[in-house]
């Protein structure tokens, strides 16, 4: 009882601590050299995944949809099969899980496959079926990178302070490196239907993937253990709960990532509707839309210290909601506002789904399996609507696509009422 009580004591004390806490009979303590080293990994890895995924859903469907004019049912089918690779983000965190001694290992080798894959599809023209091979390589490099970024953030997580550190860092470089391909936009491809402009602004993109080769050299993949002591004793009642509590966030993040049905059609919709200007247009307002969701994620931290996690997820969702429909309804300029506060509100929203979703795998056994739950909900979300999006894309109108899209929203709703406030 008294070893038990001085563990309790102690982990209080190290609660207030940004570099130390306790992990099943060990003493973990990670320096602030060593987080801060982290923390620019976590830069240079997302900074990299956000530009290639802000190729492959933004310009790349413009150019693969308007300007060489692809078989729409085809180039569905080829999605499905592609995205079916992130169904094994789960099985992908329990194997960090098992194998964390191995992280490091399997990092670097997704790294170098993310480039050979991205770089493939960037640089060897759009022959549809190759296209697909090398899409599926590159989104399960890419998942793989980000598995393990997850377990890494997982172990890093000390306490809220630092957790909720990492994630606005994540999210910063993610939308710095998101916009970079715009700015490549607006200055190489002066005329969107000139295919040479496409393949020198394809080219800059391949090179703008570099930035991932030194997140090698930054992280830290050893812990150092020191003092052993017993294992904490949970409530039952607490423990058996947290899986359904990680089951129904699930649930709520896959319909909330309905606006995949959109996603795909959605830039080559706005050049056919308000031409070549409003796509430049489009393309120079993200600098705005990843500002406000930067922005989103600070205030969403903020207001986190006040209100439950649960609560704001609920308020952002319905608010999230309301501006999908409206969007729907817009001409460019008011499009352009609704989508601005979209970006905004979703900054807020992710960071509080992330944050409730890392609290609850902290309590389980496997840990990074869980977290990597979201993962799974985007990767199901990915593989239907997606897909489905496109295929419809060919004989339906995207302002009906973005109905569909803010009615399916609706159901993100039902499963946070069975989630326990925290």
């Amino acid at each position: 009882m008294k070893r038990l009580r001085y563990k309790t004591e102690l982990e209080e004390d190290l609660g207030k601590s940004s570099g130390i806490k306790l992990e099943n009979d060990f003493l973990i303590i990670q320096t602030p050299k060593k987080l801060k080293s982290n923390y620019i990994g976590f830069f240079f890895v997302y900074f990299t995944l956000s530009s290639i995924t802000a190729y492959l859903t933004v310009y790349l469907p413009v150019y693969l949809l308007s300007i060489l004019n692809v078989n729409r049912s085809e180039l569905a089918f080829i999605q499905i099969y592609s995205y079916s690779v992130l169904f094994l983000a789960p099985f992908l965190g329990f194997f960090f899980d098992k194998y964390t001694y191995r992280k490091n290992l399997i990092i670097v080798l997704s790294i170098i496959l993310f480039l050979f894959s991205s770089l493939t599809i960037l640089l060897s023209g759009m022959i549809i079926h190759i296209f697909g091979i090398f899409l599926a390589l590159n989104l399960l490099s890419h998942e793989t990178i980000k598995v393990g970024m997850g377990r890494i953030l997982i172990e890093s997580s000390l306490n809220e302070v630092t957790k909720d550190k990492s994630l606005i860092i994540i999210n910063i470089s993610s939308n710095i490196g998101g916009f970079i391909p715009s700015l490549i936009f607006l200055f190489v491809v002066t005329d969107v239907f000139d295919l040479n402009l496409w393949t020198n602004f394809l080219f800059f993109g391949g090179i703008s993937l570099i930035p991932i080769l030194f997140a090698i050299f930054c992280f830290d993949y050893k812990q150092t253990a020191h003092r052993e002591i017993e294992n904490l004793n949970v409530k039952e009642n607490d423990k058996r709960s947290y899986p359904y509590q990680i089951l129904f966030l699930t649930l709520s993040f896959i319909m909330i990532w309905s606006d995949r049905l959109y996603l795909y059609p959605f830039s080559s919709w706005i050049l056919s509707k308000f031409g070549e200007i409003g796509l430049r247009i489009l393309s120079s307002s993200y600098i705005i839309f990843l500002i406000l969701n930067t922005f989103g994620y600070v205030i969403g931290r903020q207001i986190s210290k006040k209100l439950r996690r649960k609560n704001i997820i609920l308020i952002t969702n319905c608010v999230y909601i309301c501006l999908i429909l409206l969007m729907a309804y817009s001409n460019l300029f008011y499009l352009l506002i609704i989508y601005a506060l979209i970006w905004f509100v979703s900054g807020i929203m992710l960071l509080n789904y992330t944050s409730l979703i890392i609290s609850f795998s902290k309590r389980v056994k496997y840990q990074n399996f869980s977290y990597q739950m979201l993962r799974f909900a985007v990767a199901i979300a990915s593989v239907i609507f997606i897909p489905i999006g496109t295929f419809l894309s060919s004989f339906i109108s995207t302002e009906f696509l973005i109905l569909m899209a803010g009615f399916l929203s609706f159901f993100s709703l039902v499963p946070l009422f069975f989630i326990k406030s925290t």
